[in-house]
């Protein structure tokens, strides 16, 4: 009952407003049909006031479509460059538009850094304030939005986007979308492409910093970065997040002097590590120091090469091969860009998870698109060495493979037969072990060729190597391991 009345009035009340608009258009049509015999009543002065004043309203802001396009273009040009360092060169005439709010549309224009063209855009609309609308040249410029940006830059154009993040404080935003950023090398080859959906430069008047804002692409990982700049106290303050990873980076650097000291909080599944670092001119010194780990590493920019020492006292050996966070990164083939290059060097004193197992040198190079990891090494005790002479990680969008060739040299063979409970009619001369594998990261599952021991197979060997490629249980734990060590024996001494 209490709806129906409600839509009752609303009725009544929209029915009101109806007849009021009807009304006003045929006193309208009356006067200029006949305006002799119009009469000026009190409710007609109201309606034809209210008429001018809707048509000055509409004709002082429809006074910019009469601007001359060349003077009005100047001035844009003169309030960019004042207000963001920013060139840009109109390459068509631009247009007045009133809705939703007034503004100028420029299509295709070229933006500079100094001389140098590093940008293309298919649209910019420039937002204007309401006031001096008859003085061109007093014209206020507001927001700034570009739309389909192509930058094609070098480390030397970064500078751009420096000079946006210490523009003078004001009420503008100049926002960016449907963009891509094009990273060239010296020789303009592209080393990476960032594409921008959205991203807004402003002025934060309660923290009193300026900030960009964006979300991007790059590598296909969707990401959101936020910088913001104390210019009063020289400090940087970054907030990369990276979801698909499940990874988030704070960074704050101090800019004062000419080497920039910093520090990044890298929080990954609700870890916290605190790295500190010096970035100088064309290089960048890192490390990070807790009672069970030490890093240390640095980055050369050009041209780009990255060599890092992650020292452990104790780890669990499957944090590292089934860390999830590697993994990804693998996936999303960042590896493959032929420009990344870098070493990383592993040491690990004590792997948890195998207890036996000590002292594991794991050697990863990237290079030419390539992640491998040949020359690594690893200890069981002291009686065994096993040295992995080859290794390449293999992967696509559904799996990650790691594919090598390992030597196992055997010091001390009793040790090693009483651990696998090898039966003494098998334990014959032993000095070493060869076989390649292939193990995948995804399915935990291994497979194996080229087996030998002593440099030496057979036909029973080969034939239990083939037999248990082609089962289901390619899934090791430590009972299925000692079985399966008990079989190869068995295989090639029984």
């Amino acid at each position: 009952m209490g709806k129906n009345l409600s839509f009752k009035k609303i009725g009544k009340q929209i029915l009101s407003i109806n007849n009021l608009i009807e009304s006003y258009f045929n006193k309208l049509r009356s006067f200029i049909s006949n305006p002799k015999k119009f009469q000026f009543t009190s409710d007609n002065r109201v309606i034809f006031v209210f008429t001018g004043i809707i048509f000055l309203t509409l004709a002082y802001f429809l006074v910019p479509t009469a601007y001359n396009k060349d003077l009005i273009q100047k001035e844009i040009k003169n309030q960019v460059f004042l207000k963001y360092q920013i060139r840009i060169e109109f390459n068509d005439k631009i247009n007045y538009s009133l809705f939703p709010k007034p503004h100028f549309v420029a299509k295709d224009l070229s933006i500079f850094n100094d001389k140098k063209k590093i940008a293309l855009a298919d649209n910019l609309k420039i937002f204007i304030g309401f006031k001096n609308f008859f003085k061109f040249d007093q014209i206020q410029m507001k927001d700034l939005i570009f739309n389909k940006l192509e930058f094609n830059i070098q480390k030397s154009d970064l500078n751009f986007f420096k000079n946006i993040l210490e523009a003078e404080p004001s009420r503008q935003k100049l926002i960016i979308k449907n963009s891509s950023i094009f990273f060239l090398d010296k020789d303009e080859e592209v080393l990476l492409i960032n594409q921008i959906d959205n991203s807004k430069f402003y002025f934060d008047f309660n923290n009193l910093k300026n900030v960009y804002s964006s979300k991007n692409k790059i590598f296909n990982i969707p990401y959101k970065i936020t910088i913001k700049n104390d210019k009063l106290n020289q400090t940087s303050f970054t907030t990369l997040v990276l979801n698909k990873l499940r990874l988030k980076i704070e960074n704050q650097v101090n800019y004062r002097k000419e080497n920039k000291i910093g520090f990044l909080k890298i929080n990954f599944k609700n870890r916290n590590n605190l790295i500190n670092y010096k970035l100088k001119k064309n290089s960048l010194d890192f490390s990070l120091e807790d009672s069970n780990r030490t890093y240390n590493g640095n980055i050369e920019f050009k041209p780009f090469y990255m060599v890092s020492n992650l020292n452990y006292q104790n780890l669990k050996l499957s944090d590292l091969i089934n860390n999830s966070l590697l993994n990804d990164i693998i996936k999303t083939q960042i590896i493959s860009n032929e420009n990344l290059n870098a070493e990383i060097n592993i040491n690990i004193k004590k792997i948890v998870d195998f207890d036996r197992f000590t002292d594991l040198v794991l050697k990863l190079k990237i290079e030419e698109g390539d992640l491998t990891f040949s020359e690594s090494n690893i200890k069981w005790k002291e009686s065994i060495s096993l040295s992995l002479l080859e290794g390449l990680i293999d992967y696509d969008e559904d799996s990650i493979n790691l594919n090598g060739r390992m030597l196992i040299t055997i010091k001390e063979k009793d040790n090693f037969f009483r651990h696998f409970q090898i039966n003494k009619d098998l334990r014959k001369k032993l000095e070493k072990i060869e076989f390649d594998f292939n193990y995948n990261i995804i399915d935990r599952e291994v497979s194996f060729d080229n087996f030998k021991i002593n440099n030496k197979s057979n036909n029973k060997l080969e034939r239990f190597i083939m037999n248990f490629n082609s089962s289901d249980e390619k899934v090791f734990n430590k009972i299925t391991f000692k079985s399966f060590v008990n079989n190869i024996f068995l295989a090639y001494f029984g």
